[in-house]
């Protein structure tokens, strides 16, 4: 259900690091594409916390004795919380985690009816992956009978929000809820702040996967990202709409360079944003078929290598078993 224009700009946090530029800036890209009313958009730095907006460069920072307790991590995984301070607990705002390809116009999600919640945000179990992110780092929050929600696309109503982000930190170190029930919205979070959360359509958060009805899909499984990898099987899919903001000149071919320079970007990511057109439509799918059976050998390897520390493992236990003294 869309509501009338809650208020203008439509105001779009995203969560992201000096190595997340690349991506980063390709999701902007499709951000500007897309939408159809003003749009300001802030990124949270992992490093400092703090957040940018990059139509005015105004800077919204924290609170100086927090940033020390989010040391160790992307400062932008708990950052994204102090959002609602950062709008003066006015208004709404969206979150979104800078590997995101945004598909559709995000006035439609800023518009939504959140029906008096808080939080809109999609449903861990409802949401469409794809399988491999689903073993390898989901199977827990999948098996569990607690409903959890996806905090990489969140619709916020600011207004709601009574935390801060110091308190949230103060509640976790005194274990009245963990860290990761928090980051994926779950029930002694909610509990605790009395919390209602409206779900939203899966296809706002599609994870590694795309179809005709996605409007954001993430590439959120960190062993697989296109421009890290070549094996992700969107990687051609990403691949256009990192191409289209070269074309635009919204992303630079300097700023390229540095982020290879730095390895946030594989030889290929680099090496394609530079070739003609034509000659880059009959080298690259080869060349990225050719490091993708690489990166699936080695991916391979190191699988059976991990069996094969886990079988030794239990078979010393069994050869050297512990007893009580």
């Amino acid at each position: 259900m869309i509501t009338q224009s809650v208020s203008l700009p439509i105001r779009v946090f995203i969560g992201s690091s000096p190595k997340n530029l690349i991506e980063e800036q390709v999701f902007c890209h499709t951000l500007l594409k897309n939408i159809s009313q003003s749009l300001e958009i802030y990124s949270i730095d992992g490093t400092t916390g703090s957040a940018t907006c990059l139509n005015t460069r105004e800077v919204k920072t924290l609170p100086p004795e927090v940033l020390p307790r989010i040391s160790g991590q992307t400062a932008f995984s708990l950052a994204r919380w102090a959002i609602p301070e950062w709008c003066n607990y006015q208004g709404r705002a969206i979150y979104c985690d800078s590997d995101q390809l945004c598909l559709a116009d995000m006035a439609e999600l800023w518009n939504s009816d959140l029906s008096g919640s808080t939080i809109a945000a999609v449903s861990l179990k409802q949401a469409r992956s794809h399988k491999h992110y689903i073993e390898t780092f989901m199977s827990e929050f999948y098996k569990s009978n607690e409903d959890y929600y996806l905090a990489s696309v969140m619709l916020l109503d600011c207004e709601k929000v009574t935390w801060r982000l110091e308190s949230l930190i103060d509640l976790i170190e005194q274990n009245v809820f963990s860290r990761s029930n928090l980051m994926f919205v779950g029930s002694d979070f909610r509990t605790y702040f009395n919390l209602k959360v409206t779900p939203l359509a899966p296809e706002w958060n599609h994870l590694d996967c795309a179809t005709s009805q996605s409007k954001i899909v993430h590439f959120t499984d960190t062993t697989r990202q296109p421009w890290l990898f070549h094996h992700h099987p969107l990687t051609p899919f990403w691949e256009q709409f990192y191409l289209s903001a070269i074309q635009e000149g919204y992303l630079s071919l300097e700023t390229i360079r540095k982020s290879y320079e730095k390895g946030w970007i594989t030889h290929r990511t680099y090496a394609i944003a530079q070739m003609n057109p034509m000659l880059r439509s009959i080298i690259n799918p080869f060349w990225r078929a050719w490091n993708a059976c690489g990166n699936l050998l080695a991916e391979a390897i190191s699988k059976q290598i991990q069996q094969a520390k886990a079988l030794r493992s239990r078979f010393s236990t069994r050869l050297n078993p512990t007893h009580n003294s």
